[in-house]
């Protein structure tokens, strides 16, 4: 085979690319390399720094099997405790050698005669490679208001917050009342003068009950046996939860009836109620965990308003035209999902690249290879998300699947594999199938699961058991080699 710089080339130090290099490494590949564009690992949880950050999924959950850690303070872990974790695990399990951090790639273009991967970066630097694992890690990428940038004072985004903005005693203004939101409002809220929130649609939310690991419940969880009871029992837990996905079932009637009893218990103000009270069935977009957003709301000097309308240089206007002038903006927006590798333009062969092979929205098969992309493999493409349980179960399950592949070349002497088309077009057109039967495909509402024209590209239709098994022995007939 023609000689490379690397036999492998990670993008992203988040959660999937320290998954990755841990499992090369176990599977005794050293010669990768791992390019980070941030100046530390951690991935989301190293942008997304908001006072309040927080996990929505048990904390014993959101750590990788390979590395249970038993000192969680929480039962929901903070943010800056994962991101902590997430730096442990780079300096146990040995990655800091394979480590590039900023360094941000601008393209990579596979060499069909030489098979292999041509990845620049920002630097000027070109590194040739065999593989390329990209994480499309979704949740980092900001997605910015139309117009924000008119106001000519402080403008913060939750996963690009500044801590040198101070919001004590001023006028702040929050944009957006979903996933994030609900986590700063409530931490910000005792330093505002004055706190308006402008809410497009409202959500389901259901009670949090977050409380610290007592000592001894941490002791105890130290023993390995009982740390991986435990976990299991989180993992069955959250799995017996996806039926609620589905349109109609018992289990959807009962998430709805705990959200509509958590407003009416903590909102008795007939009018905010309905303000916060969703028009769309439960699940279709991200059900969310609180048990303070809806205590801060009703605090004196917070207000919840419609939907942000227009930017000016001092304020903002609102659906009923009136301005209301702030000190500091904070965007709850969320992220761009369906570009999540923003602009860095990846090339296939016959010149075609990832954005025009996937102009009609992103496919993948089993979420990580496509057609015309030799080598190239992906980390939470489309259809991994998981609206249920930790996203890393999914990680680890494509890992494994690539390590797989990894060695199926070795055997038999390849330089390359590429995946068949039809069997792309098999798997997707199986997956919107099942997919139309979820509350995911709901046409009454939208979200960043889905396209404006309907598709859904952000989940997986099933129980995560169900991925973790179709990946586990990889079917080499649907691959030219």
């Amino acid at each position: 085979m023609p000689n490379t710089d690397h036999g492998i080339v990670i993008l992203g130090a988040g959660m999937s690319g320290i998954a990755m290099g841990v499992a090369l490494l176990k599977a005794g590949r050293s010669d990768f390399l791992i390019l980070e564009e941030a100046s530390g690992v951690g991935g989301t949880w190293w942008h997304n720094r908001y006072p309040g950050a927080q996990c929505d999924v048990p904390s014993h959950l959101y750590c990788f099997s390979f590395a249970p850690n038993p000192n969680w303070t929480r039962v929901y872990a903070p943010g800056d405790e994962i991101q902590r974790y997430a730096e442990d695990c780079v300096a146990n399990f040995g990655l800091r050698p394979h480590l590039r951090l900023g360094t941000r790639i601008e393209s990579a273009d596979y060499d069909a005669l030489e098979q292999c991967w041509t990845i620049r970066t920002g630097d000027g630097n070109a590194i040739t490679a065999r593989h390329f694992i990209a994480s499309m890690g979704p949740l980092h990428r900001p997605k910015w208001p139309a117009g924000v940038e008119k106001f000519s004072g402080p403008i913060l985004h939750t996963a690009r917050w500044d801590q040198h903005v101070s919001l004590v005693g001023k006028r702040v203004a929050v944009i957006g009342s979903a996933a994030s939101a609900v986590q700063v409002i409530p931490a910000i809220v005792d330093q505002c003068s004055r706190l308006d929130v402008y809410q497009r649609t409202p959500s389901w939310i259901v009670p949090r009950g977050d409380r610290p690991y007592p000592n001894w419940a941490r002791k105890l969880l130290t023993n390995r046996f009982l740390g991986i009871l435990y976990r299991w029992g989180l993992y069955l837990g959250t799995e017996a939860t996806f039926p609620a996905f589905r349109q109609r079932g018992v289990l959807t009637k009962v998430i709805r009836w705990v959200a509509e009893r958590h407003l009416l218990k903590q909102v008795r103000d007939g009018t905010l109620r309905r303000q916060l009270t969703p028009n769309y069935p439960v699940g279709c977009k991200r059900v969310l965990l609180s048990d303070t957003l809806y205590p801060a709301l009703q605090r004196s000097h917070v207000t919840l308003r419609g939907q942000a309308a227009e930017f000016t240089s001092n304020g903002i206007c609102d659906e009923t035209s009136a301005v209301n002038e702030v000190d500091v903006i904070i965007c709850a927006t969320g992220f761009d999902t369906l570009a999540p590798l923003g602009q860095i333009r990846i090339t296939g062969v016959s010149g075609l690249t990832l954005m025009e092979r996937w102009k009609s929205g992103p496919e993948a098969y089993c979420g990580t290879v496509v057609d015309g992309f030799p080598n190239l493999w992906l980390i939470l493409g489309p259809n991994t998300g998981t609206g249920h349980t930790s996203v890393l179960i999914p990680i680890e399950a494509q890992v494994q699947y690539v390590v797989r592949c990894l060695k199926e070349l070795d055997h038999r002497k390849s330089p390359s594999m590429t995946i068949r088309p039809e069997a792309v077009q098999t798997h997707n057109a199986a997956l919107q199938t099942r997919l139309a039967k979820t509350v995911w495909a709901s046409p009454l509402c939208m979200s960043w699961y889905k396209t404006t024209e309907g598709r859904v590209l952000g989940t997986y239709p099933g129980y995560i058991s169900q991925f973790r098994a179709s990946l586990r022995r990889p079917r080499f007939s649907d691959y030219i080699f």
